[in-house]
């Protein structure tokens, strides 16, 4: 029945990247990272907005993985960043509760 329903097909491809190794790293990092850059406040729509801008675009990813082979960091994948910025996101919706 649920396979019948609208919008499934998002459910599935929303569950095969909630599974992936690199999307939980970024979830988790996001996790440890909310408090160290937002009060435990609702996140604004234009402070989403900075994080996607902040971590996902383009040269942010370039930049971000010299950034990581200079310091040393395990290399941040795309998958791990996008992860960052839903969980970063996650994480201030739940203070709007």
């Amino acid at each position: 029945m649920l396979d019948q329903m609208p919008g499934t097909t998002t459910l599935h491809s929303l569950s095969a990247l909630l599974a992936h190794p690199e999307f939980q790293r970024g979830l988790a990092e996001a996790d440890e990272a909310f408090l160290e850059t937002y009060e435990p406040a609702p996140l604004t729509e234009e402070e989403m907005v900075e994080e996607i801008e902040m971590n996902i675009g383009r040269w942010v990813t370039e930049r971000a993985k010299i950034l990581d082979r200079v310091y040393g960091y395990p290399p941040s994948s795309y998958l791990c960043n996008l992860g960052f910025v839903v969980g970063m996101i996650n994480k201030g919706l739940t203070y709007a509760q």
